[in-house]
């Protein structure tokens, strides 16, 4: 009997930058907390810890512009890391609203180079209140805020998954 993977969300774009500074905007703290977080939640600096190596702790907190009490966590561990190819984590949310106790996390994200440009492949595992679209806008906001235009326009008929912008 095989195993069930860990993700259940998957999604593709290619950005407009090399591998190496994709990947950087997923590991240096000051740019994670530049576009993670949905508008409305952002990630504040001073909750980012990312220790980019194997057993090395991912930690950040999204926090409510609206009511700054209100606040999801991730706290993590690398499990998987090849500097400027491939981050994967473990771990688990917690505070996200309606879901009573901590939401267990898989996280594995790959840099393709694609003609100088990143073939980024994010899979994950969705949260009981956000799942994929969260995951979608994740990396878009990440591309707009990173000033990286987009390779291909979005198209409402391609298929749920994968998406490939």
């Amino acid at each position: 009997m095989t195993e069930t993977p860990p993700y259940d969300i998957e999604i593709t774009r290619v950005l407009d930058a090399p591998p190496e500074r994709v990947y950087q905007a997923f590991t240096d703290p000051d740019q994670f907390a530049e576009w993670s977080g949905p508008v409305g939640f952002p990630v504040h600096r001073d909750t980012v810890e990312l220790d980019a190596r194997v057993g090395g702790r991912q930690r950040f907190a999204m926090v409510s512009d609206a009511d700054p009490s209100m606040r999801t966590g991730l706290d993590g561990v690398f499990i998987e890391v090849v500097q400027n190819v491939l981050l994967s984590s473990r771990g688990a949310w917690d505070g996200i609203p309606g879901q009573a106790g901590p939401w267990p996390s898989n996280l594995r994200v790959e840099f393709h180079d694609y003609n100088g440009k990143t073939r980024l492949v994010r899979r994950g595992r969705g949260s009981p209140s956000r799942g994929r679209s969260s995951e979608t806008r994740a990396i878009d906001l990440a591309r707009r805020r990173l000033q990286l235009p987009r390779r291909f326009p979005a198209s409402p008929s391609r298929p749920a998954r994968p998406v490939l912008l």
